[in-house]
């Protein structure tokens, strides 16, 4: 991954799904010029269609949930993945939550076959139980569930959780981005003034006007700080 980051999540909806998601890979493509990661986590029901050409570069899957191709009906393979040519996962987020030795299980295995991950956290607890269970993603990503969705943006409304979190980070020498809230480029600046490696955003680009404009915004404050 490239560090600073913005990770555009599509979740399910309806404006990040099917043809629409070309849209949102371009303007991922082209603000690299900035100088900054960006990238989208793109559904499993979409991710065969777009890894072609250098999407591969700026795509990451939502979640995975098992290791090894076999018998698990609707469950999603890290290697599958891996064959698609993904290089990216997150992996739980507060609305796809994992026991955290399955959590722990997951990472070493993607660590070991060379596919980068993102691990969501909702508070400093559950950052703190992750590190000490020995869990090492790519980064860890702070999202207070209550604040994801509601243009209240952590950065602004729990600095000292922000603060705690990139702390412990760097205790262990793992990155951290922070989401839930995060809408505008003033939010972005706070947040990277607080020591994040980067962000995730969902609805306030997904469901803008012109997301283009918008992620454009939050890339210019990325370059920034570089």
């Amino acid at each position: 991954m490239e560090f600073p980051c913005l990770i555009v999540n599509l979740k399910n909806y309806l404006e990040g799904s099917g043809d629409r998601v070309k849209m949102f890979l371009d303007y991922a493509l082209d603000l690299r010029d900035l100088g900054v990661g960006v990238y989208v986590a793109v559904s499993p029901l979409d991710l065969s269609r777009y890894l072609y050409g250098d999407y591969y570069r700026v795509v990451f899957s939502q979640v995975f949930d098992v290791v090894d191709y076999g018998s698990y009906t609707g469950h999603i393979p890290l290697k599958r993945l891996l064959d698609l040519g993904v290089k990216y996962s997150l992996l739980n987020h507060s609305e796809y939550k994992m026991p955290h030795n399955r959590l722990r299980d997951l990472v070493d295995a993607a660590n070991s076959l060379g596919l980068e991950t993102v691990v969501c956290v909702d508070s400093v607890s559950e950052f703190r139980s992750l590190i000490d269970l020995g869990v090492r993603p790519s980064a860890f990503a702070i999202e207070p569930p209550e604040l994801i969705g509601s243009g209240r943006s952590v950065s602004k409304y729990k600095p000292e959780t922000v603060v705690e979190a990139v702390g412990l980070g760097n205790s262990y020498g793992v990155p951290v981005l922070c989401g839930a809230g995060v809408s505008t480029r003033d939010d972005v600046d706070a947040a990277m003034r607080l020591g994040v490696r980067g962000v995730l955003v969902a609805s306030a680009i997904v469901k803008a006007d012109d997301p283009y404009v918008v992620m454009k915004s939050m890339a210019e404050v990325l370059a920034l700080f570089t």
